[in-house]
C-alpha cells in the first residue's frame, strides 16, 4: 500500500503546476460569475437602473413590484413584475437595453396587446416578469475556517 501511495504523490508532485495553474482559472471564472449576480446591497440600486432604462426607451410604467426572492442552492432568485405601455419599437429598445447590463435578468411570461392609439401610433400594453439572480454567501462558521 506505500509503494501506491508514493507514486500517487509523485504523480500528483510532477502536475502541480497545471493543478495549480487551473485552480487559478477557475478561481477566475468564478469572480466573473459572481459579478453578474449581485448581493443583497446591490438590488436596490439595480432595480433603479431597470427603471431608468425603462424611461430612457419611453415607456410608461404601470406596475413595477418586486416579488419575494426564492432561494435556491447558492443564489436566489428575484423576480420582478413589469407592466409598461410603450410602441413596439420602444418596447424593443427597453429590452435590449436590458440585455447588455453586467447583470443576469431573465425575461419571462411576455405578454404583449395593443392599448390605446397615441396620434399616428398604437401604444402597446406589455408585462412580463424579470427575474435577476442574487449570490447566496454562506453563513459564516458554515464549511469556513476560522
Amino acid at each position: 500500500m506505500k509503494l501506491q501511495e508514493l507514486s500517487e504523490s509523485r504523480a500528483v508532485a510532477k502536475n502541480l503546476e497545471r493543478f495549480e495553474k487551473e485552480v487559478g482559472q477557475l478561481e477566475a471564472q468564478l469572480k466573473e460569475a459572481l459579478t453578474q449576480l449581485p448581493n443583497q446591497r446591490e438590488i436596490p440600486e439595480l432595480l433603479k437602473n431597470i427603471s431608468k432604462l425603462g424611461k430612457e426607451s419611453n415607456l410608461e410604467f404601470l406596475r413595477f413590484r418586486p416579488s419575494k426572492e426564492r432561494p435556491k442552492q447558492f443564489y436566489a432568485e428575484v423576480p420582478l413584475e413589469l407592466v409598461f405601455l410603450g410602441s413596439y419599437h420602444n418596447t424593443g429598445v427597453f429590452f435590449d437595453r436590458i440585455s447588455k447590463m453586467s447583470r443576469i435578468i431573465n425575461v419571462e411570461n411576455f405578454k404583449m396587446a395593443p392599448n390605446q392609439k397615441s396620434g399616428n401610433q398604437t401604444l402597446l400594453q406589455a408585462q412580463c416578469v424579470a427575474t435577476t439572480f442574487r449570490f447566496l454567501e454562506e453563513p459564516r462558521g458554515k464549511g469556513q475556517k476560522k
